[in-house]
């Protein structure tokens, strides 16, 4: 039997519905411009058609939270329009001041617009918008629309629910077969022919981020769950029937089973399959590898079983309720042990995923310091769509590398971008949805029932709805898995961003409509509501489709990253400086605190007074930058500003004391030539990193050195080895074995067990002939690995063989034969000190003096 029907007009709108709920996942999980435009477009086109339908038709449901809905949408679309100077300073100081710091001259001078928007990114704002406007659109349509169904008795409402639910579902099994498909058999891309990276061993779908994939099952499997308990429950109420009818008559228990099975096993594909697919998402979730996501999970599964146990108790059913109690309890138990284990691998470097995912501890503290956005942009923020922009003059360590164009944190970042008054519609929006979900209708099964006790409607007695579309009819339970469902997204979203997928937050509010489809009644009215929101979305679509138009035509562009990549564009192909400065500036004119549009003035501008300033405003924007600030150094180097280049270099050598993030040390960059002899020394040696430290100025390379030495005053742990490790390179490039050779003992003196710097100060130490500290040295290292052969090795044959004491060669090394677990380098040592034995001996032999000798009588003797 199918679906309940729905006219023939509404099955297109909900078609499309459906369509955007499969389809948009697999475009990179909603991350392409081309499916965010088609998506919005589409949102578009369906919300004109609700407008139309609700006028045709009259009495139409009111939309719950469309008045805040409508506020947050003109909100974010207020803070685009322009101010003037004195109002701008009096409501949102900070960026007042940010715009006076980046554009030199303003609000009197410098070219730039006067009037300036509160939203530091005004393009930024409309394409954020386009962005939710298609997660908003689909709820607003699932609510709001005057759904019909062809016979007057039916609830369309109960149809599209159905649909919308199954529609879910499918779609969580069709991800979580590519996800796994694609895992198996892929090629290191995402679905095979996109060309984006996968995550090595993790299973992400068409997701590029494996979390955000783990967001989007974690939403749909509690209602899976849900649906499943449902239909397990019929499906054996049906056979308890057939077994007490069949021991009734006198069979055994074992064959009243077998005879119930085989009279009903039609009925049991629909829960197999529904078991299948839960299975189906749940591995595919596990193998997402995502932490905060498990967690998230394990709580919205507390909070369907919860639900469950509820339903069950006002059902009578004390034993089983009880049993889904328990299963609430355990499972939110597990939720906050997986956090407490994934801190717990944090700090366990084996199990540490930084390298392929960012931390706990680095998440927290992207939302600890991002908290100050919000302190100095309280009232409206800083823009939909800015917290690249607004987060990187305040990004600091231990998060100071990387890009962080995301909090991890959707409330935080809600909070920077959009202020109070963000927050507060928001939560005007939450609190009219909980409203209106709050109360189920009651919708009864047909025929089957979870018991036998509970008779067929008489109504509709002359038929039996099958399982799987009678357990659709049990929405006590289906509500608890979507809000499980919510529970599960709202909770990972306090560490990750996945609601920034507009698939995420797209299937978050279907399911959230979902909740409201099944609620209680709601009265009529709203349509204004809706043809204002309407308007706003496409005010926001608008000046995107202007941009995409402009540069269809080779104008100039309105977006200010597209402004960027022309300007580049035209500096490469037609060299035209003029043209690039002008596409450069007109970017920053609408995005002031763009780090790449102040880098790529600079670069344009070329060497001077006004380089150096603007390289100086993108250190502002991003303090932490080692690229910035090395430019900014070699800027003021190449200007003969020798000694404030020096502190620029020693300042963010200091900030990021490796010398692999420093690109000027790379091959390519320009710097003046120091010592000949020791440039050719290091390229013999085959590393280029050891030429570029010899080819440094005296003073730049003192520079680098109290930088690292600034480093070290506050580095602990592995850092601290790494910085070492650094110093001593940059010591030993300039021939300075030394005082390479005194900072690889300090280092080993802070560490009982380290070995691998005392051997390296023993070679320095020998580079300068100083045997004696090389003898010292190597013995300190064989104090603490007596069992490494080439200590002995070399404490015999560099040292006590190199300067002719062979008795204490050979009795170092008949320590090695006792002590040594790798012989080898003690039996070379052996070959090697018999050697140098007997050459010395044949040296000693040739340079005596003979004894003189009488001469013949008939040898002539030469005076």
């Amino acid at each position: 039997m199918s679906l309940p029907a729905i006219s023939q007009s509404d099955r297109k709108v909900l078609l499309a519905l459906q369509g955007l709920v499969v389809g948009l996942p697999l475009f990179l999980g909603g991350r392409q411009p081309l499916a965010v435009a088609a998506g919005s477009a589409v949102i578009l086109l369906l919300l004109a058609v609700t407008i139309r339908e609700r006028r045709r038709r009259g009495a139409a449901p009111y939309p719950p939270g469309i008045a805040a809905l409508v506020g947050l949408v003109g909100l974010a679309l207020a803070t685009t329009l322009p101010l003037p100077p004195a109002v701008l300073r009096l409501i949102a100081p900070a960026t007042a001041r940010l715009y006076a710091e980046m554009l030199p001259g303003w609000p009197g001078s410098g070219g730039w617009t006067v009037w300036r928007p509160i939203a530091i990114d005004t393009y930024g704002v409309w394409a954020e918008i386009s962005r939710f406007s298609i997660g908003l659109g689909a709820f607003v349509i699932t609510v709001a629309y005057p759904w019909r169904a062809p016979a007057a008795e039916e609830d369309a409402r109960t149809a599209v629910f159905d649909r919308l639910l199954l529609t879910l579902l499918a779609g969580g099994a069709l991800l979580a077969g590519l996800g796994l498909l694609s895992e198996a058999t892929g090629n290191g891309r995402i679905l095979w022919m996109t060309g984006v990276p996968a995550w090595a061993g993790r299973v992400s779908g068409p997701f590029v981020n494996p979390n955000h994939f783990a967001a989007w099952l974690g939403m749909v499997i509690p209602a899976t769950l849900s649906y499943a308990v449902a239909m397990i429950g019929l499906v054996s109420g049906r056979l308890r029937q057939a077994v007490d009818g069949a021991r009734a008559k006198g069979m055994r228990p074992r064959q009243a089973w077998l005879s119930a099975l085989i009279a009903h096993q039609r009925r049991l594909w629909a829960p197999l399959l529904t078991c299948t697919i839960l299975l189906l998402m749940g591995v595919a979730h596990a193998g997402s590898g995502s932490r905060g996501g498990m967690a998230a999970l394990l709580l919205g599964l507390s909070v369907a079983s919860a639900g469950i146990a509820r339903s069950m108790r006002s059902r009578s059913e004390p034993r089983r309720a009880r049993s889904w109690g328990l299963a609430a309890l355990a499972l939110g138990a597990a939720s906050g042990a997986s956090v407490a284990l994934w801190l717990a691998a944090e700090r366990t470097p084996s199990l540490a995923v930084e390298n392929i995912d960012v931390s706990l501890p680095s998440r927290l503290a992207v939302s600890a310091e991002g908290s100050a956005i919000v302190r100095d942009h309280p009232l409206f923020g800083t823009g939909l769509g800015s917290w690249l922009h607004a987060f990187r003059p305040y990004q600091a360590p231990p998060v100071e590398g990387g890009i962080w164009d995301h909090a991890h944190n959707d409330y935080l970042e809600l909070a920077a971008e959009n202020g109070i008054a963000g927050v507060a519609l928001v939560m005007l929006f939450a609190l009219a949805v909980l409203r209106a979900s709050r109360r189920e209708q009651t919708i009864r099964a047909v025929q089957v029932r979870l018991g036998p006790h509970e008779p067929a409607s008489e109504d509709l007695g002359s038929f039996e709805l099958p399982e799987w579309r009678a357990a659709l009819r049990e929405q006590p339970f289906i509500r608890c898995g979507l809000a499980g469902g919510v529970a599960a997204v709202l909770a990972q979203s306090l560490v990750d961003f996945g609601l920034h997928m507009p698939a995420n937050f797209l299937a978050l509010m279907v399911v959230v409509a979902l909740l409201v489809l099944s609620g209680r009644s709601r009265r009529a009215g709203g349509t204004g509501a809706l043809g204002l929101l309407l308007v706003l979305l496409a005010a926001a679509a608008g000046p995107q489709v202007i941009n995409s138009a402009r540069m269809l035509a080779h104008a100039a562009p309105i977006s200010p990253r597209d402004c960027l990549e022309k300007a580049d564009l035209v500096l490469a192909e037609e060299g035209d400086r003029g043209r690039a400065l002008a596409l450069v500036r007109r970017g920053l004119d609408r995005s002031p605190a763009s780090l790449e549009g102040h880098e790529a003035l600079a670069a344009i501008l070329g060497p001077g007074p006004a380089t150096e300033a603007e390289l100086r405003r993108a250190l502002a924007l991003s303090p932490w930058s080692p690229e910035v600030r090395d430019r900014l150094a070699l800027q003021l180097w190449a200007r003969g500003a020798r000694q404030e280049g020096a502190a620029e270099l020693e300042e963010s050598m200091s900030r990021f004391p490796f010398l692999t993030s420093h690109a000027y040390l790379g091959s390519g960059g320009e710097l003046e030539p120091g010592d000949a002899g020791q440039v050719v020394r290091a390229q013999d040696e085959g590393d280029g990193l050891n030429a570029r430290l010899a080819a440094l100025d005296d003073e730049m390379a003192d520079a680098i050195g109290r930088g690292l030495n600034r480093a070290l005053e506050s580095s602990a742990g592995e850092e601290r080895t790494g910085i070492v490790e650094d110093l001593v390179t940059l010591l030993e490039a300039r021939a300075h074995w030394r005082e390479a050779a005194t900072a690889l003992q300090a280092e080993a003196g802070r560490n009982a067990r380290s070995v691998s710097p005392l051997v390296r100060a023993a070679r320095d130490y020998l580079k300068v002939d100083d045997r004696a500290a090389a003898e010292q040295v190597l013995r300190a290292a064989l104090q603490r690995a007596p069992e490494r052969g080439d200590l002995y090795r070399t404490l015999a044959v560099d040292v006590y063989a190199a300067r002719g004491d062979f008795p204490a060669a050979e009795s170092v090394l008949q320590a090695g034969e006792r002590n040594a677990l790798d012989m080898l380098p003690v039996y070379e040592g052996v070959t090697e000190v018999l050697g140098r034995r007997e050459t010395m001996g044949i040296k000693k032999l040739t340079s005596a003096t003979p004894p003189p000798s009488a001469p013949a009588d008939d040898q002539e003797v030469v005076p």
